[in-house]
């Protein structure tokens, strides 16, 4: 079942004007098995649960994908479960609109959506008093900590399950620039391992004639890169930078907050900013760019009119990027260069505070099947098989034992529920492209397993009397940091200097000092 777009948001803004006011009063390891043993009363009306998932909806395998889920869910839990597909581009909206029209048990967020803003307004269920009925969920989730579900708890309430790391080498949560290799070669330059080889490869391609017609840069959260490579060896998030990049804390000193705009980094990262605008590098309308451009850019690499997309998240290149660009130009050679690799950060295990989840609306009459469902997912491989990857021969194959979309239409492979992935559920995958095997198998196993949480791990920033100060900050940041931060400033000195001026008007010392106590109380606990 394809999804409808156009019903969705009909729908969606038919109800979003009176749901948006009313969303800030919404009251609103482990064995895995291999077969389900739970049998339902079948005498009992059969539900449904209806969910959404980010990316493209297969033309093919949709009808065998429900038919083989309902024969699961029907006999375990007397219920049928229905997703609807939200295109990445414009997704936080949207995202934002399906929760207005609530019609949807079961919703996927995280970094990409307005989740933990959402969740603390109270549209999500809280399932930690509902852990009690899924223990198989609980156990396993066990396997990477005790304390993994506490980690991703906010203010204390558990709004969502979060996707799940496994510990082992490699951090799955990075993020890095795909380009051309073959170009690469052909333009004489060396390997992309650092800021400066990355730059080198922008340039050329920017005076290669047959690119000149599209900026090399699409995607407005290319400070976010930026970062990781010039402050990421130095300072650590604090629940996302694109959340919230006021704020950040030195790995020396994790617990002192520091304004991130006052350190000479930040300047630096304004500085290529600006450069690159100025030069073409960067979108000249990069302002009107989607909050995800990573689609976009790969349809215009798939047609050699862009040879590099600088956002893009390890778990997310395969089936984006990779597999179409394959399928399209098989004799091309892709690199990739994770901007963590080189920044000097320390590896600590898979963090669980800022990952995707799965939520539960507040609204739902069916909660208690619609976490039993989540807990089928996490802990039946039939059930995550189908979930991750879909129909076998139809969205998937395997090969040498291996999941792998090898001769697989591009337009038939089906995208995992978002938020579902799950390190201890996961099966290793085999690329469509023969020449990434070798870059994902680094992915993989390049770095040694780390020993220790990061220690801001479970750490959330409450800011439920911050919310008009949130709100102002908000405001500022995408009226006058996000042009600075894309190079679009005549004088950066100037421009730097009015938006710390309207982030102190809008409330930033309240907000810096709330974050500071928080960590403070935070770290007597550690």
């Amino acid at each position: 079942m394809k999804m409808k777009n156009k019903n969705l948001l009909k729908k969606a803004i038919g109800s979003a004007l009176v749901a948006t006011m009313a969303m800030s009063m919404v009251a609103c390891g482990s064995k895995t098995k291999t077969a389900t043993n739970t049998t339902t009363d079948t005498t009992k009306e059969v539900v449904t649960l209806k969910a959404f998932t980010l990316g493209k909806a297969p033309t093919t395998g949709l009808d065998n994908f429900y038919k083989q889920l309902d024969a699961l869910t029907v006999k375990d839990l007397g219920a049928k479960v229905r997703f609807d597909y939200i295109a990445w581009g414009d997704e936080k909206n949207k995202i934002n609109l399906a929760i207005a029209s609530g019609e949807y048990d079961l919703y996927s967020g995280g970094g990409f959506s307005d989740y933990k803003g959402t969740a603390t307004k109270n549209a999500f269920l809280d399932l930690k008093p509902l852990l009690k009925d899924v223990p198989d969920l609980v156990e396993h989730y066990t396997q990477a900590s005790d304390k993994t579900l506490s980690y991703a708890e906010l203010s204390g309430k558990l709004f969502g399950i979060p996707q799940l790391g496994k510990v082992d080498g490699g951090d799955t949560g990075s993020e890095g620039l795909v380009y051309r290799k073959d170009l690469l070669k052909e333009w004489g330059l060396d390997e992309v391992t650092n800021l400066d080889t990355m730059e080198k490869y922008l340039y050329k391609a920017k005076d290669d004639a047959r690119y000149k017609a599209t900026p090399v840069i699409t995607d407005n959260r290319i400070w976010t890169s930026l970062f990781y490579m010039i402050a990421g060896g130095k300072y650590m998030e604090i629940s996302g930078i694109s959340e919230n990049p006021y704020a950040v804390v030195s790995y020396a000193d994790p617990y002192t907050v520091v304004n991130f705009l006052d350190t000479p980094e930040y300047k630096k990262i304004l500085e290529y900013a600006s450069k690159w605008y100025k030069d073409g590098i960067i979108n000249h309308d990069i302002l009107a760019a989607s909050a995800n451009e990573t689609a976009k850019s790969a349809e215009l690499l798939k047609a050699n009119k862009k040879v590099a997309e600088t956002n893009s998240p390890r778990w997310s290149i395969e089936t984006s990027i990779v597999a179409p660009i394959f399928k399209a130009n098989p004799t091309w050679e892709l690199g990739w260069f994770d901007y963590k690799d080189t920044n000097g950060s320390p590896a600590y295990l898979p963090g669980i505070s800022n990952n995707s989840v799965i939520s539960i609306s507040a609204k739902s009459k069916n909660a208690a099947t619609a976490l039993k469902f989540i807990e089928k997912a996490h802990t039946d491989q039939t059930y995550y098989n189908l979930l991750k990857f879909g129909v076998l021969d139809e969205n998937y194959k395997i090969v040498d034992g291996i999941p792998s979309t090898v001769g697989i239409d591009e337009n038939s492979v089906k995208p995992s529920w978002t938020a579902l992935p799950d390190g201890y559920m996961e099966k290793a995958t085999l690329s469509a492209d023969p020449k990434w095997e070798a870059i994902t198998q680094k992915m993989k196993t390049g770095n040694p397993t780390p020993k220790e949480y990061s220690p801001l791990e479970g750490f959330s920033f409450d800011k439920t009397e911050l919310s008009a100060e949130s709100a102002a900050l908000e405001t500022v940041k995408t009226q006058y940091m996000l042009p600075l931060q894309c190079g679009v400033t005549k004088n950066i000195d100037t421009d730097l200097v009015n938006v710390k001026a309207k982030l102190k008007g809008a409330g930033l010392d309240k907000y810096m000092a709330a974050l500071q106590k928080q960590l403070t109380d935070f770290a007597a606990t550690r």
